[in-house]
């Protein structure tokens, strides 16, 4: 995973998924714009990260 990658995130409370763009990286940690929002994510397990906006969770996976 690269910045400005485009990545699904998954909702998993509404198994809704939205494409979202990586705006920042870091070692178990990235930001992903989707629309005008960014949700920040951990790493907790590799190739899989979680995140929470608004009481909603989200996760992606990567390759």
């Amino acid at each position: 995973m690269r910045l400005d990658d485009m990545v699904t995130v998954t909702c998993t409370d509404t198994d809704k998924t939205e494409k979202g763009k990586v705006v920042r990286l870091g070692r178990d940690r990235a930001d992903i714009m989707v629309g005008p929002a960014v949700i920040s994510f951990r790493m907790t397990k590799p190739g899989l990260y979680v995140g929470n906006l608004h009481g909603l969770e989200f996760t992606m996976k990567t390759g």
